[in-house]
C-alpha cells in the first residue's frame, strides 16, 4: 500500500466528540462503479462517504463510526458476518481507499472510529470449516441470555464463537486489531457484542491497545443491557473507555415516544417490544420498567442520572436513542418529528459522547431490522437537518455541554429540567412532556449568580431570574435550552 495514515490535525478531548454513525452500504454510492450492487447491498462504498465529507462536516459532527469494513459473505451487506479479518470487503472499497476516507476526515479533523467484531467469525468463515482451527470455536450452541457463562460461550445467531480462553485466539484477535490500527491510523473502534466476550480478554485487548495506539485511542463497547451496574463492569481504567449508554435510550425511548398523560401501549404488546430489545435476558427488570412507574413519566430521567455515580466516568458514556438496531425512534413516537426533536435536544445536551445514527438528522424512520437500515436520504427535511445543526453547534462551542457537570434542577411527571455548568457557562434545560402547557418556578443553585438573565437557543426569547428563582413558561411538547449571559 502506498498510502500512508495521516496524524488528525485537531487535538480534542473524547467528550467534546459527537459520533455519527454510518452503515455504508446504506450511506453514499460513490466514485464510478462499472457494475450495480447486487442484492442484498444497497451500493454504499467507502468513496462515496468521501464524496459527502463536506455534509458531515457542515452538520457538525466530530467522529465517524463506520459499520464494519471486513471481507464478508455475499449476503453480510451489513459487515458483521466477517470472512476474511485482514481485507477491506472490495463492495466497500480498497484497503487504499478507507486509508485516504481517514486521511481526509483527520485532515478535517474529524476523528474515525472502526467496528471491530470480536466474538465471531462469519457463517462462510474459512477458519470455522477448518479441523486445524477446532479448538479455536465453541461447541455450544444455546446461547441461554439469562447466564453471563452462556453468553460468553454460546453461539450469537449460530456464528461461529470464538473461544476466547484459548491464549492462541486471543493473540490472533489482539494482533488482527493493532494491524488495523497500524494500517490506517483510526481514532478508536466500536466494539461489537462485548458481552459475549470474557471481561479477562477486553482487559488483555485494552492495555495492549492502548500501549500501541495512546491513551487517546477511544474503546466504544456494545454492551446491551440496560442495566448501569451490568454496564459498569465493562468500563474502567483497564477495560473499555466507553461504552453505549443503553440506560439512556430505554429512558428516552419509553418517555419522550408519547405525552406523560397518555396510557402505555397494550401492556401485552409492550411486553413483547421489551423483550425484543433486552433479549428476555433478566425478566424481573422488564416487568420493572414495565410496572414501577408510568412509561412517559419524567421523573425516570432523575432516576437515569442518579445511576451515573456506579460507572468509572459517566462523562464517557456513548447516549444514543436509537441505532440501526433498534426502531428509529422517529417510528416508535408513530412519525413525530415534534418528539424526535426533544429526544435530539435531550441527547445532545446531556452528558457522555451522543451519538447519532445516519439519516436521524432527516428523519429517517423504520421499525424492523430492514426499514430501519434504509438508504440515506440526503436532503430530505431540510428544517430538522438545520434543527439538528444548530444543536451539534451549540454544543461543540459551549463549555458547559462538552465538559460541564450535570445538576438535576427539578423532576415531576410533565417535566425535567437540568443544569450543565463549566466556570462561567452555564446551560439550562427544562423539557415538558405534557399535551398542555406548563408553568414551573426553577431554584437555581448557589454557583448561579442571582438576577441573571437567560436566551433561548431556538426562540431568542429572555428570561431574567428573580432572585435565585427562575420562572418558565413551557409549551406543549417542547424544550427549551437556555444560556446564561
Amino acid at each position: 500500500m502506498t498510502i500512508k495514515p495521516e496524524p488528525l490535525a485537531v487535538s480534542r478531548a473524547r467528550r467534546e466528540d459527537i459520533v455519527y454513525m454510518i452503515l455504508i452500504d446504506r450511506f453514499h454510492r460513490g466514485g464510478q462503479p462499472a457494475d450495480g450492487p447486487a442484492p442484498p447491498f444497497h451500493g454504499g462504498n467507502l468513496a462515496g462517504i468521501r464524496e459527502k465529507l463536506d455534509y458531515l462536516q457542515d452538520l457538525g459532527v466530530t467522529a465517524l463510526w463506520l459499520s464494519p469494513v471486513y471481507k464478508n459473505q455475499p449476503d453480510g451487506c451489513h459487515g458483521y458476518w466477517p470472512v476474511d479479518f485482514y481485507a477491506v470487503d472490495p463492495r466497500f472499497g480498497t484497503m487504499e481507499e478507507l486509508v485516504s476516507l481517514v486521511n481526509d476526515c483527520h485532515r478535517r479533523g474529524m476523528k474515525v472510529l472502526l467496528d471491530k467484531i470480536f466474538n465471531h467469525a462469519g457463517y462462510a468463515h474459512p477458519m470455522a470449516a477448518d479441523p486445524k482451527y477446532k479448538k479455536w470455536f465453541h461447541t455450544d450452541w444455546d446461547i441461554r441470555w439469562v447466564d453471563q457463562k452462556k453468553l460468553e460461550l454460546g453461539s450469537l445467531h449460530g456464528l461461529p464463537d470464538f473461544a476466547h480462553e484459548n491464549p492462541e485466539v486471543s493473540r490472533y484477535l489482539i494482533d488482527m486489531a493493532l494491524w488495523w490500527i497500524e494500517q490506517t491510523g483510526v481514532d478508536g473502534f466500536r466494539l461489537d457484542a462485548v458481552k459475549h466476550v470474557p471481561i479477562r480478554f477486553w482487559k488483555q485487548f485494552s492495555e495492549e491497545v492502548h500501549r500501541r495506539a495512546g491513551p487517546d485511542f477511544l474503546l466504544l463497547g456494545e454492551v446491551f443491557r440496560g442495566i448501569p451496574g451490568y454496564l459498569a463492569r465493562y468500563q474502567g481504567k483497564d477495560r473499555l473507555d466507553s461504552v453505549f449508554d443503553v440506560p439512556f435510550a430505554d429512558t428516552a425511548r419509553c418517555c419522550l415516544v408519547r405525552d406523560c398523560e397518555e396510557h402505555a401501549p397494550n401492556i401485552f404488546h409492550r411486553l413483547n417490544e421489551l423483550r425484543k430489545e433486552y433479549r428476555t435476558m433478566l425478566y424481573n427488570e422488564v416487568l420493572r420498567k414495565l410496572f414501577d412507574r408510568h412509561p412517559s413519566d419524567m421523573r425516570r430521567f432523575s432516576e437515569l442520572l442518579r445511576s451515573d455515580k456506579v460507572y468509572k466516568d459517566a462523562e464517557l458514556l456513548a447516549p444514543i436513542i436509537d441505532n440501526h438496531d433498534l426502531a428509529r425512534f422517529i417510528s416508535e413516537a408513530g412519525g413525530s418529528e415534534e418528539r424526535l426533536r426533544l429526544a435530539l435536544t435531550v441527547l445532545v445536551t446531556w452528558r457522555g459522547i451522543p451519538v447519532i445514527t445516519y439519516g436521524t438528522e432527516c428523519g429517517l424512520g423504520g421499525r424492523t431490522e430492514g426499514s430501519n437500515r434504509a438508504p440515506m436520504p440526503f436532503g430530505e427535511n431540510p428544517g430538522l437537518h438545520a434543527f439538528t445543526r444548530k444543536l451539534i453547534e451549540f454544543r461543540k462551542t459551549t463549555p458547559a455541554l462538552t465538559r460541564g457537570a450535570m445538576t438535576e434542577i427539578l423532576a415531576d411527571r410533565q417535566v425535567f429540567a437540568w443544569l450543565r455548568a463549566a466556570g462561567d457557562s452555564k446551560v439550562l434545560v427544562a423539557v415538558n412532556n405534557s399535551r398542555d402547557p406548563q408553568e414551573r418556578s426553577l431554584q437555581l443553585p448557589a454557583s448561579v449568580k442571582p438576577g441573571g438573565a437567560w436566551t433561548d437557543l431556538f426562540g431568542q426569547e429572555r428570561f431574567k431570574m428573580d432572585g435565585a428563582e427562575l420562572n418558565l413558561k413551557l409549551k406543549p411538547r417542547s424544550a427549551v435550552v437556555l444560556s446564561l449571559n
